[in-house]
């Protein structure tokens, strides 16, 4: 449950396993930004190529799932010092929105048990 999980497209697979994964905890080399066009994912093959200049997926049978999951695996390895940096990043936006919205939400409390009778 506290383990990073690293693949492509990961929700159709979750979703297939019928699991559940803290969002915090995912990392899909189909949904990080630098890795899309015009905020849409990209294919496997494509990023793959573009971004560590090897060829996968080019057998005549279609491709092999160790073969996608090896490849989102170095995908993330190239970028990983990044995108860990922008997790802590965003989760600390979060925490500290998180710590103002129950401040306003204990200062509207203690306003209430003031005004009563």
């Amino acid at each position: 449950r506290d383990r990073v999980i690293v693949g492509h497209a990961l929700r159709n697979d979750l979703e297939a396993l019928l699991l559940k994964h803290p969002k915090h905890l995912i990392r899909d080399t189909a949904r990080y930004k630098p890795f899309m066009r015009m905020k849409r994912s990209r294919k496997l093959r494509d990023l793959v190529k573009e971004e560590l200049g090897l060829v996968v997926q080019a057998g005549k049978d279609g491709h092999s799932s160790v073969e996608d999951a090896r490849s989102a695996l170095l995908l993330y390895k190239h970028v990983r010092a990044v995108w860990e940096k922008e997790c802590k990043e965003e989760a600390a936006k979060k925490e500290k929105f998180s710590k103002k919205k129950k401040a306003a939400v204990d200062e509207d409390d203690d306003e209430d048990e003031e005004g009563e009778p």
